[in-house]
């Protein structure tokens, strides 16, 4: 019975959202001169680009590892993504802004009404500007990969760490990881990852796992995990003329950004290999690892980067069986998922 008052109420919630996206689509809605509004909708939000600024507002879900149901929640939510985002960008996040509605129904910005909403105040970039797509079209070099490596190196120099965040970088959690990703993409085999390519895989994996005790415990008592960005890679990264911004790091929850600063560079390394830009991926390494004068780099990366392509493919299975894309849509993710795991492969195969 409470489970069926919960969806109900999540229910009624995202009906509220709809109404309340419709009015955020209003020029009018601003307290400032707006362009033509744009929304973007991803898994868990909607941005609205209004020309200057951006506004991201977090959809009424609870996913089991994200629980955005409430309003308090999703406030919340605003509050950790500006400060942990600010960590890394804080020319990009402005702030946490109240949506509000008045007695007669209109919404606002930072009105004098009822707070309904709260959302993530962003100074707005050009959409195609993000890395990923620069890649696609050659005009991602050198020297920007190089102030990317200085830019993660000096968030990681300020970003948190305790011995709650440490303990996700120990051999018992590891291990919990890579057992759940084998658990969540058996049922994938044989139509996208052959039979043999997942047991060489996991045999590989626990095998390192179990031969590296000892160098995952350095790596704590070392302070090398971090509640990192979490995300990093290169969708998620702003590049203009003048500016470079990563954004949209992962807060709402521990066991995914928290990590060992190699896994976070192995991220955006397997990235760009992905890219067919391994010399980027080189450059990228060999920078940070000049800057942080992490010896350990050598010994960790292919583990995390066939971690990283792994976590890649998984979503994108689970991303080949949503019912709400077109059938080219999720054959394109399972094409995806197949590349994604041949990279993963490629990289056991050095373990």
């Amino acid at each position: 019975m409470q489970q069926r008052k919960s969806e109900d109420f999540l229910v009624a919630s995202a009906s509220l959202q709809q109404q309340l996206i419709q009015k955020l689509q209003q020029a009018d809605a601003y307290p400032h001169p707006t362009a033509q509004i744009k929304t973007i909708t991803t898994a868990a939000s909607h941005v609205f680009l209004t020309g200057s600024f951006a506004y991201k507002i977090n959809k009424p879900l609870n996913l089991g590892f994200l629980d955005f149901s409430t309003l308090e929640k999703r406030k919340e939510q605003c509050e950790k993504e500006v400060k942990h985002n600010s960590l890394i960008s804080p020319e990009l996040y402005l702030g946490v802004v109240s949506i509000t509605q008045d007695g007669e129904g209109n919404v606002k910005i930072g009105g004098s009404g009822t707070a309904v909403e709260y959302a993530v105040k962003m100074k707005q970039m050009p959409p195609e500007a993000t890395m990923d797509n620069l890649l696609k079209t050659g005009k991602v070099d050198l020297p920007q990969i190089r102030l990317l490596a200085k830019k993660i190196f000096q968030f990681h120099q300020k970003a948190p760490t305790n011995d709650e965040i440490s303990s996700f970088g120990n051999e018992k959690s590891i291990q919990f990881n890579w057992d759940e990703n084998f658990q969540q993409t058996e049922k994938y085999r044989p139509e996208l990852i052959s039979s043999d390519d997942f047991v060489f895989m996991q045999r590989k994996i626990n095998n390192f796992i179990q031969n590296n005790k000892a160098l995952f415990q350095q790596r704590v008592e070392k302070n090398a995990i971090k509640h990192c960005h979490g995300d990093f890679h290169s969708a998620n990264v702003f590049l203009t003329e003048k500016e470079m911004f990563i954004f949209d790091s992962i807060v709402f929850n521990q066991r995914f950004p928290c990590s060992d600063m190699v896994a976070e560079i192995a991220f955006m390394a397997m990235d760009l290999d992905f890219h067919h830009r391994e010399d980027l991926a080189q450059q990228f390494i060999e920078e940070y690892q000049r800057l942080s004068g992490d010896a350990d780099v050598p010994l960790l990366l292919d583990f995390y980067k066939c971690y990283r392509a792994y976590i890649r493919a998984k979503i994108a299975c689970f991303t080949s069986e949503d019912n709400s894309l077109s059938v080219d849509e999720r054959e394109l993710q399972k094409e995806k998922a197949k590349q994604y795991f041949s990279l993963a492969k490629k990289y056991s195969e050095k373990l």
